[in-house]
């Protein structure tokens, strides 16, 4: 009777020892998990980090400062004249152009027309 009750608690013991080291190892593959997706997000943070510091070098170069104070400020250098298209007259000529495009003849009746 005491052998059978020493044996039922040693299997006791056995399951909750192995319940414990299940739940540790799956404990550890999720952390396992968590750190590959930890470390994908630390190399794309980092690609990012690379293409901002080359973005922000071109945008402290003089050449950028001069082309931003040109097309959004209307700036110009020394001697140099701006000129303004008035939208009235911009807009007429891309019309123009695009009814020039759809009028637009076979190519036999091109080179009769050119000739005769």
């Amino acid at each position: 009777m005491i052998r059978k009750s020493i044996i039922g608690l040693i299997i006791l013991i056995v399951i909750i020892i192995a319940s414990s080291l299940v739940g540790q190892i799956s404990d550890s593959l999720r952390s396992q998990d968590r750190l590959s997706e930890q470390a994908e997000t630390v190399s794309r943070l980092e690609m990012e980090n690379r293409e901002l510091k080359k973005k922000l070098i071109d945008i402290q170069s003089p050449e950028f400062i001069e082309e931003q104070a040109r097309n959004k400020l209307g700036l110009s250098k020394g001697g140099e004249t701006i000129v303004i298209i008035p939208d009235s007259k911009l807009k007429s000529i891309l019309y123009a152009s695009e009814s020039a495009k759809e009028v637009r003849l076979p190519n036999w009746q091109g080179w009769f027309k050119l000739f005769f």
